[in-house]
């Protein structure tokens, strides 16, 4: 989860790692509060105020630039920790009922706010912690009807939380709208500068023939972060270091599709690589990467070409992937927004069937290749960590680029995030690395 850099310096790790000792040693150092951490002593209580205390808190730190959320370090009225507090767990107030209060008293729901209990050491005693990340979608409104926090939303300010006035409300609300204007410019940059390099690799011909005719089809997937990271590559060994590193984290992916030749390319603030894949991984988390697809014609020289679903399936699923791990490498957070396109550059017009196996040769009718992009998003964390939601994006994207070439659906994939394995060949099969 995307937080501030400074919580980790302060704390010695990650929040989501923390131990009581780590609480000890926060406490020890007097490690103050901010407009990223608050250190509370009594949790909050079951009533309707202490719904709203909470609601209030969280939406503060998604309003400002997320955070964290101590519940058992006392802060001594002196705003640093200042002694553990820890407390008996009430059974009625656990995990689902925190969630419950976030779902129902915050509007929009800040989403993916981390929640754990942490033992202490004091038997039968706990405290609770909860991971705030930066949000997209502010201004989220404490939203209680019948009473004075009726849509109130609160920021940050310093070590307290203040009420925002009707005109910093306004701003907010125009902040969101030109920041998802800028993320879909974004996309659109990423998708040019990214075609145009696939360009100039597919015609450049390799030892005297023409690549455009040997490898005419290519599945390209563009992805942008919402919260922007930052990895520095503006040398040699810094773009070199990057790619050995994404080389590494698509090697996770659910297939062993995704993996770059070296030597990393020059570019600004990026580094690029050629071959299959090709592809642009930019310092900001911005991603370009595109797989060459195999067609086949049965018998040779016949018309239409087959595309086959399944292929272009695993693809997607593992492009995702790959788009999902250079962003968090970089830092960035929040959603990702991703565009999908087929390309074709043998400059023909013949049409394409999409076929499910070798078995199903003539399942769909043949047309030509979509020249609109398939495009979603969906959460950065979820992809990151869980393949299921890759699996889930990828579905969304491939039925839209099927549904354009006379498809219902995708055939590998479920939009519950399952794979059909018993659809796969032994070549496809032997792919799988992480499924």
């Amino acid at each position: 989860m995307a937080l501030p850099a400074r919580l980790t310096a302060a704390l010695g790790r990650h929040p989501d790692d923390l131990t009581e000792d780590d609480l000890q040693r926060a406490v020890d150092n007097q490690i103050p509060e901010g407009v990223d951490l608050d250190w509370k002593k009594d949790f909050y209580q079951g009533t309707d105020a202490g719904k709203k205390e909470l609601a209030k808190d969280v939406s503060a730190m998604a309003n400002t630039v997320g955070g964290l959320l101590v519940i058992g370090i006392d802060d001594g009225k002196k705003d640093h920790a200042h002694a553990l507090a820890p407390f008996e767990p009430d059974p009625r107030r656990g995990e689902e009922w925190i969630r419950s209060v976030l779902a129902n008293c915050i509007q929009p729901v800040v989403p993916n706010v981390g929640v754990r209990s942490l033992k202490s050491a004091d038997e039968g005693k706990i405290y609770w912690i909860l991971t705030v990340p930066p949000s997209t979608q502010m201004p989220h409104a404490v939203a209680m009807p019948g009473n004075d926090y009726n849509f109130r939303v609160h920021v940050r300010h310093g070590t307290t939380t203040r009420t925002l006035a009707e005109s910093e409300i306004a701003q907010r609300y125009r902040d969101r709208f030109h920041a998802a204007s800028a993320d879909t410019d974004r996309l659109q940059d990423v998708l040019t500068a990214g075609h145009e390099h696939l360009k100039t690799h597919v015609r450049t011909p390799p030892a005297g023939r023409t690549r455009s005719t040997w490898e005419p089809f290519w599945i390209s997937v563009a992805a942008v972060p919402t919260v922007r990271g930052n990895r520095a590559l503006t040398t040699q060994q810094e773009r070199t270091a990057a790619l050995d590193r994404f080389a590494k984290l698509a090697d996770q992916a659910v297939t062993s599709f995704m993996q770059p030749d070296h030597p990393a390319l020059v570019g600004r603030r990026q580094v690029r690589f050629e071959g299959d894949p090709t592809g642009q991984l930019h310092q900001d988390g911005s991603f370009y990467a595109a797989l060459i697809l195999e067609l086949a014609d049965q018998p040779p020289g016949s018309s239409p070409k087959r595309l086959y679903q399944r292929g272009l399936e695993l693809y997607l699923v593992t492009q995702v992937q790959a788009a999902a791990a250079w962003a968090v490498e970089t830092g960035a957070g929040g959603d990702l927004m991703l565009s999908a396109q087929i390309h074709r550059f043998d400059d023909g017009i013949t049409p394409v069937r999409l076929v499910v196996s070798e078995r199903h040769l003539e399942r769909g009718p043949a047309g030509p290749i979509p020249r609109v992009p398939a495009q979603t998003t969906a959460n950065l964390t979820a992809l990151a960590t869980d393949k299921h939601e890759a699996v889930i994006t990828a579905y969304t994207l491939a039925a839209d680029l099927f549904a354009d070439m006379g498809t219902h659906q995708p055939y590998l994939l479920t939009p519950e995030g399952d794979i059909h394995l018993d659809r796969l060949n032994n070549d496809y099969r032997s792919s799988l690395t992480g499924w």
